[in-house]
């Protein structure tokens, strides 16, 4: 069945007032702390774009350990600036023989380990700060 535009715009004015409605009931409910978490997040728009422009432009491929070791060193002063404290455990060097037709060697960028103490409670996130994709 094929659905006509103005279908789509009718159903679109049936739900809106609801959404309208939905969304400010969600808004009443938060806490004054999550507003104000909220209004921060805000506030830094364009700060969180300008870091992500910046992180996607470092060629940061597995095999360029200038761009990972960049990316890391962003990553630990932005850390940082949040109240986490910053160490590395060391890269090593890992041999590829594994890789048919190949005969190099990774150096592997130091880890980035941040911590915060603090009441409440703990999770651990895990990332990495490489891409898979070769060196330009």
């Amino acid at each position: 069945m094929k659905y006509s535009k103005t279908f789509f715009i009718a159903l679109l004015l049936a739900f809106s007032p609801t959404q309208v409605i939905a969304a400010e009931n969600i808004e009443s409910a938060i806490s004054e702390r999550e507003q104000e978490i909220n209004s921060w997040l805000t506030s830094q728009e364009d700060n969180m774009l300008n870091l992500l422009e910046r992180i996607t432009n470092i060629n940061s491929g597995t095999l360029n350990k200038a761009g990972v070791d960049e990316m890391s060193a962003i990553f630990n002063d932005e850390l940082s600036l949040l109240g986490f404290s910053i160490s590395t455990l060391p890269g090593d060097l890992i041999a590829m023989p594994s890789c048919p037709g190949s005969d190099y060697n990774i150096d592997v960028s130091d880890h980035l380990l941040a911590t915060k103490s603090g009441e409440g409670p703990k999770f651990l996130l895990i990332g990495h700060l490489d891409t898979v994709f070769p060196t330009r």
